[in-house]
Formats: structure tokens, C-alpha cells, sequence
């Protein structure tokens, strides 16, 4: 029996989500409970076929805020035409302007029953902690901003899956592919791709590793359309609680308006929007679909089939996916690569995006005055030590001048000597003229209150020299190489005269 496949096109926050119910499906692929005791934790296997993909392995039984390991079992190439078919829906959706459901439906026909949210979203390719994403799972590690719900936001946020997992062999990585997705790439400015929900802020990539590859060392933005099963509810009085806080938080960015830029301006009012459904939705981790907006036959969909249901596959796939890893490489990307994928924003800041959404002068001013409250409402949350991380996050992810500003503000305050070590540690790994000017001050300051951090002050300017002088030697380098790369012409100007002359004599 061929499966059926209902879907709506629903709108949140200016955003088209369109969410999708399968019935009737060979359950072919998607994520199934490979958990074999269950007082030693929870394990989840993506699988396609009876092939193990990936594994996702939460330790603490009854946590669900507690991170997860994921690690990579089996490769793409493995599952016969799969990977022909998820290559042909990325050209269908970005190339041939097909609708989401009718691109995906070959993909669909075979997804386990159930209900899922697809919607377009900008992809980092990292682990969320600086590292390549095709190179990072080779061997199983805990991973931050894994869980199934948001550590930072608990539930009072939905923030999008953002993170890449690979399923596809890095040790068959080839230099002529990655040449044409350089090429492909260039021309679009973009690379596209498919990719499925795993946990928390983690996606599958399905299909065109080597563009993402491409995007990453090119510069270029990352599109993919994530297909994510909806499998929680958020019930009425969680909605409610949250309503009261955004509102609050929404008030504050309207009373400063007039200060702040048009990002946060925006942030304020989708802010304003959210907080008017207080009703109970369906939860998934990038997006909160309110019952009302959602048809009754796939609402039926979703409570038929939200337990999870096992396929044909299922203890084939809990069999291989303790067989050991046949995804293992020795190679590693150039170290340009690396450095990139550094300068990407991680799950921390993130997370502290999604939950403060918007900070005031105001709001800031107050923090430096050591304060978590201000007009009777909390800033960010009663605990100092966490307001000021979760607030360095959000500003260097999303105003990286008022950073800045804020953090060399935290320093000169000799009163809040107690964030001091967390704030210089933070910024051993940020390469900029006015941080290494900021800890040259402080290695030149008197105060006894800057003892603690002057170590850590003077490894950063040692190390901001050494990136400087090794950022001359590249740009030396490359200018010798343009200096050799120029052809030398031959200057045929007076032999061209010479030839005239000798014309001219002998007429």
C-alpha cells in the first residue's frame, strides 16, 4: 500500500511552515528507539533501510534538558538510491521551483508515519562548538545544545536547528568533487540541501556535503530544508507563563526604540507576535504550531502516532547500530577550514539569541552596576554570574560592537572583579585590536583588583601578536604569488619603429 501524505501551509511570524502528516508508510526511515536497557539510557538510531546512520544516546534516563552523544555508525552511500532521490528533491525545491510537498513527496512515500513541520533555514556548518561538521563524529561525543529541550529557554523559546551531522563518508572526500561544488557554489552564492531533525539544534545533512564544504571555505550561506518530526506538546499553562515573560521583555525593547537598530526592532515585534498564542501547540524545537492553526486529521495524525511506531526495520537497525563505526578517517581539513569554522557563532550564543531576544542600554547599564533587576523585573534571571554570560552571548552573536563595548565595561569596574576570570578567559579565542588594547591596559594598571586575570592578560597579547605576525606572513605570501603570477610581455614598441624606418629607406 502506498503511503498518504496530507499536508498545510501554515504562517508564524511572517514564516511559512508547512507541516506534513504520513500515514500508511513502509516506515523506512527516520529515527526509531534502539534502546536495549533501559536503566542505562535512552538511545535513538537515524536510520534508512536497515542501515544505522547515526546514533543519538541521552545517558540521564529522566532528563530530558541533559546533552546527548551522537556519533556516525554507517555512511549515505550505503543505502542504495536513497541519496539519488533526496539529490533529485533539492533540485525540484531550489532549482525547479516545486512546492516543499511535492518536491519531498519521494521521500515522504518512504518517512516513518507520523507528523513532521518543513521549513527553510540557514544552516552553521559546525558541531556548535567550532568543529568541522564532516570530520567531528567519527567517535562518539557529548554534544552542547543536544538535548531535547532547550537547557537555557526550557521550553519559553523555539530556537531552529542550526548544526550539522554528516551521514555521508568523509574518508571517500575527493579534491575533483569539491573543485565542482566550488565552481557550483560560486555560481548560486549558496549552497542548498536537505536535512533531517536529530535532537535539540542537530540536523542530518541527507545530500551535498561537498557544497556545504564549498559554502564554508567560499564564504557563502547554507540553505537547507529541514524536515523535523513533531512529537511534543506545549501545554496551555506552559504557553501562559511564557506569555507574561516575552511580554515583559517586549515592553522593555519598545520603551527603547528610539536607541536601538532595526534587528532589534524586528527581534521586538516578532517577540510581540509570539506572545499571543496561549493556547496548547504542537512543540518541536524550532517552532510552536498552535492547535487552532492545525487541521483535526493531522492533529489525529500526531496522537495516533506521537509514542512512536516501530517499522519492518526496526530490530534490524537495533542489531547494526551496535556494530563498530564504518564511517572511520584519518583526514583532516586544511587548517584554514578550521580557523573558519571558529569564527562561527556556537550553540551558547544561540541559545542566549533565542532567549533574550533583546537588551536595552538600559538593561546593560544595570548589569554593570551589578544589578539582575531593573523596574522589579529581572533582566535576564535572578542569577548575576549567568545573566552576564547569557548577555556576552547574545551581544557577540548579535551586536559584536556593543560586545565590545560591554565586556572592556566589565573589566574597568574593579567591582565586579567576581566575572572577571570567566570574561578574560572568554576572550583568549577573539582575535581584535581593541581587546588586546583593553588587556594591555590592564597589564599597565596599578590595581591589585587585576591580579587575577593579568596571566591570562598577558597569553592573549602574546597570542594576539603571533596572530598578527602570522596574518602578515600569509598576506606577504599571497602577494608574492600574485607578484609571480603576472606574465612578462615583451615591449615590441621599438621594434615596430625599427621596422618602419627601415620601410621608409628602402622606398
Amino acid at each position: 500500500m502506498k503511503a498518504s501524505v496530507s499536508s498545510e501551509s501554515i504562517l508564524i511570524n511572517n514564516k511559512e511552515y508547512t507541516v506534513v502528516g504520513v500515514s500508511n508508510s513502509p516506515n523506512s526511515f527516520g529515527l526509531c528507539d534502539t534502546t536495549l536497557q533501559k536503566d542505562k539510557g535512552i538511545s535513538e538510531t537515524f536510520f534508512i533501510g536497515n542501515e544505522a546512520l547515526l546514533n543519538i544516546i541521552q545517558r540521564s534516563i529522566n532528563d530530558p534538558y541533559s546533552n546527548k552523544i551522537i556519533s556516525q555508525v554507517s555512511t549515505m552511500d550505503r543505502c542504495g538510491d536513497f541519496p539519488r532521490r533526496v539529490s533529485a528533491a533539492v533540485d525540484d525545491y531550489f532549482y525547479n521551483n516545486k512546492n516543499v510537498v511535492s518536491a519531498l513527496q519521494p521521500l515522504f512515500e518512504y518517512v516513518k508515519s507520523g507528523l513532521y513541520v518543513v521549513y527553510e533555514s540557514k544552516m552553521i556548518p559546525t558541531d556548535g562548538e567550532g568543529n568541522f561538521f564532516w570530520s567531528s563524529y567519527m567517535v562518539g561525543h557529548e554534544l552542547g545544545g543536544s538535548s531535547t529541550f532547550n537547557t537555557v529557554c526550557k521550553k519559553e523559546r523555539s530556537i531552529v536547528p542550526s548544526f550539522l551531522v554528516p551521514t555521508d563518508n568523509f574518508g571517500a572526500f575527493t579534491d575533483k568533487l569539491m573543485k565542482l561544488s566550488s565552481e557550483k557554489v560560486k555560481k548560486d552564492n549558496c549552497a542548498y540541501g536537505i536535512c533531517f531533525h536529530l535532537s535539540g539544534m542537530f540536523c542530518a545533512l541527507l545530500s551535498n556535503h561537498y557544497d556545504v564544504t564549498a559554502a564554508l571555505m567560499l564564504d557563502k550561506k547554507i540553505k537547507c530544508l529541514v524536515i523535523e518530526p513533531i512529537r511534543y506538546i506545549c501545554t496551555e499553562e506552559e504557553m501562559k507563563s511564557y506569555q507574561v515573560s516575552a511580554s515583559a521583555k517586549a515592553v522593555s525593547a519598545e520603551s527603547s526604540e528610539a536607541d536601538e537598530n532595526q534587528q532589534n526592532e524586528n527581534s521586538a515585534q516578532e517577540q510581540a507576535e509570539t506572545v499571543n498564542v496561549a493556547e496548547p501547540c504542537l512543540y518541536s524545537c524550532g517552532v510552536k504550531i498552535p492547535f487552532s492553526k492545525v487541521p483535526n486529521s493531522l492533529l489525529e495524525r500526531f496522537f495516533i502516532t506521537r509514542k512512536g511506531i516501530s517499522g519492518k526495520y526496526t530490530d534490524i537497525v537495533a542489531y547494526n547500530c551496535e556494530k563498530p563505526s564504518l564511517a572511520r578517517s584519518k583526514r583532516s581539513m586544511p587548517i584554514n577550514v578550521l580557523e573558519k569554522c571558529e569564527r562561527y557563532p556556537d550553540y551558547e550564543m544561540l541559545q542566549s539569541a533565542a532567549l533574550v531576544g533583546h537588551l536595552s542600554d538600559e538593561e546593560l547599564n544595570a548589569l554593570l552596576l551589578g544589578e539582575t533587576m531593573l523596574n522589579g523585573k529581572y533582566i535576564i534571571n535572578k542569577n548575576y554570574y549567568s545573566s552576564i554570560t547569557i548577555a556576552l552571548n547574545y551581544l557577540q552573536y548579535k551586536d559584536f560592537g556593543r560586545f565590545i563595548n560591554f565586556i572592556s565595561a566589565l573589566l574597568k569596574n574593579e567591582e565586579l572583579t567576581a566575572v572577571h576570570q570567566y570574561v578574560a578567559s572568554r576572550l583568549q579565542t577573539i582575535m581584535d585590536k581593541r581587546i588586546d588594547a583593553l588587556f594591555k591596559e590592564i597589564l599597565n594598571a596599578d590595581s591589585q583588583s587585576y591580579n587575577m586575570i593579568k596571566p591570562a592578560a598577558e597569553k592573549y597579547v602574546k597570542r594576539y601578536k603571533t596572530y598578527c605576525e602570522s596574518i602578515e606572513a600569509k598576506e606577504r605570501k599571497e602577494s608574492r604569488k600574485r607578484d609571480s603570477s603576472h606574465v612578462l610581455k615583451r615591449d615590441i614598441s621599438n621594434e615596430l619603429d625599427s621596422l618602419e624606418l627601415s620601410r621608409k629607406i628602402n622606398s
